[in-house]
């Protein structure tokens, strides 16, 4: 159970009152998380080694005050109760691992680490703006909640709530920074590969850890660095494998690292897990219904990290964000005056492309280079055909402007870490796992690594069709040569179409008829089944029904 607290103004009174100790100044009442930089601060502090982690933070806070969040490292939450100031200090973890929320209710202020708690006592409206985003597949606007009234902390800052206000401070966020320029792409690897290798370690600084393992660059970077940096240290591998999906299987590849790395293996049947296997298929917390279309699988995967006594589990989440995704270097060589290395670079990509050539130049050169150079930020957002007349004209929140000047190769990697969704993904997973007695840890998600991220030149994470470029050759040497020359992305979306397409149809059917979304005017439910029933018959690939699916049940579940 979440730890909850009010504050009655009118009395300054604290509920549950903490005890109260003359000789501190604050007192630690909740954290959530890890410190990564654990032994810097123990040294710093001359606190003794095996001080706990609220002894570390009230000793930083007593010295540095709420820029005691500066000084942390890693996905570390905290509240503290300052009894000097008669204040409370809520901070969330600069990726937003942790979560924090608070509301108002006349002269009481409620607040928990997460929201259920107070959606649970306050009963608040819905926020049409967050129903609105969830149909889009998209997370609620920043700072905000499924429920009116009831707020979310970013990623990133401090709130500091007195008796006559609540006060929010920004200590970190993701901002373009200075282009980094190294000789060569060796030196670019060599910058990654010194950071990266200790970070990891002080991760996975445990006596047996777990991986989860694919075939690609992401999970391998975290589990090859574990062992570069802990050679000892037991290393057990969870992979998904599905010889039966060919299409989704990397097992060849899961066997090459585990036998390069000398880890224990342990795969697990994806084929088994698809979406709605299991009753009740969706069974999203009052908080919010998003809810991982992979669940019944991670899941899987949770039972078999705690089946083996493991308590910390590693995983390469955040590498996309990163490194990958759609973000192309060519638009950059393109306005930098560097034609000759983008002709060079478009004529081994061509051949290799899925893509005739002409649309290959319109989507990765010319489209993106015409955009920048827009009079303004510019993101168009077509409506989901089955939005209901509640919602619409409910757009979503612009993002936040970045400087014109920006390269956009650049741009896109600065919005591709800026996801929204990211925080509501991590902090979902970490309460999951919890449950299970496993503490997930993403080494790719540290903020040292998006500062670094935000200053490489695209031609670092894509060139020549090739992706995460810094990645494979900070890499090099330490997995197999096929893992690192592997151009050939695998999804695991087959083991979703299993569900969606074959396995329990009748399930999603059911979710979409006589729908309380529609009943409620979120959704239109005809123009809903008429998309599906196009699905099913391969007219088109996309998923994003889910979001709606997963907000009905959730709707069914808590609001009938």
């Amino acid at each position: 159970m979440d730890p909850s607290w009010t504050w009655v103004r009118a009395t300054g009174e604290l509920r549950p009152v903490p005890p109260r100790d003359e000789a501190a100044s604050s007192l630690c009442l909740w954290t959530g998380g890890f410190i990564a930089n654990r032994r810097e601060l123990i040294a710093r502090t001359g606190l003794e080694a095996g001080s706990s982690d609220s002894s570390v933070l009230t000793c930083l806070y007593d010295r540095f005050g709420i820029a005691a969040a500066r000084h942390i490292v890693g996905p570390f939450a905290w509240v503290l109760w300052d009894e000097r100031r008669q204040q409370l200090v809520a901070a969330r973890d600069r990726l937003g691992a942790q979560g924090f929320c608070w509301a108002v209710a006349g002269p009481v202020v409620h607040f928990a680490p997460r929201a259920e708690p107070l959606v649970s006592a306050l009963r608040p409206a819905l926020s049409l703006r967050a129903v609105a985003a969830q149909i889009r597949g998209e997370a609620p606007p920043p700072g905000e909640t499924f429920f009116t009234g009831v707020e979310s902390l970013e990623a990133g800052t401090v709130a500091v709530i007195g008796r006559e206000r609540v006060a929010v401070e920004r200590y970190w966020q993701i901002e373009p920074r200075p282009l980094l320029r190294l000789r060569d792409d060796d030196a670019y690897a060599a910058a990654l590969r010194d950071l990266l290798l200790p970070l990891v370690r002080d991760y996975g600084e445990q006596a047996g850890v777990g991986v989860t393992l694919s075939g690609g660059l992401d999970s391998t970077s975290v589990a090859a660095s574990f062992r570069q940096a802990a050679p000892d240290t037991p290393l057990t591998a969870f992979s998904w494998v599905s010889p039966d999906l060919p299409e989704a299987d990397e097992t060849a590849e899961i066997r090459a690292v585990v036998r390069k790395l000398g880890c224990e293996l342990v795969p697990l049947p994806a084929g088994e897990h698809w979406p709605l296997r299991t009753e009740p298929g969706i069974r999203a917390p009052l908080s919010s219904p998003f809810f991982n279309v992979y669940t019944d699988l991670w899941e899987a995967t949770l039972r078999a990290v705690q089946e083996r006594g493991l308590r910390v589990l590693l995983t390469g989440l955040g590498g996309d964000h990163l490194f990958g995704g759609n973000v192309f270097s060519y638009p950059d060589l393109l306005l930098t005056g560097r034609w000759r290395r983008l002709f060079s670079e478009l004529r081994t990509h061509l051949p290799l492309s899925e893509l005739a050539p002409p649309e290959l130049i319109r989507s990765m050169v010319l489209k993106p280079a015409v955009k920048v150079l827009l009079p303004s930020d510019f993101r168009s957002h077509g409506e989901v055909a089955w939005v209901g007349e509640r919602l619409k004209g409910l757009a979503p929140e612009a993002p936040r402007r970045l400087r014109r000047r920006l390269l956009p190769g650049r741009r896109q990697r600065l919005r591709t870490m800026r996801d929204p969704l990211l925080p509501l993904i991590v902090e979902r997973m970490t309460s999951d796992a919890a449950r299970y007695g496993v503490e997930l840890r993403h080494p790719l998600l540290d903020h040292r690594l998006f500062e670094l991220a935000a200053s490489l030149p695209t031609t670092q994470t894509f060139a020549a069709g090739e992706r995460k470029i810094i990645l494979r050759n900070a890499l090099r040497g330490l997995l197999p040569d096929e893992v690192i020359g592997r151009r050939r992305k695998v999804y695991i979306n087959a083991v979703a179409e299993r569900g969606f397409r074959e396995r329990e149809t009748a399930k999603v059917w059911a979710l979409m008829t006589d729908m309380r979304a529609a009943a409620m005017g979120f959704v239109d439910e005809a123009r809903l089944r008429q998309e599906y029933q196009r699905y099913l018959e391969g007219k088109t690939n996309s998923g994003l029904f889910w979001y709606t699916l997963t907000l009905e049940a959730w709707l069914r579940q808590h609001f009938s």
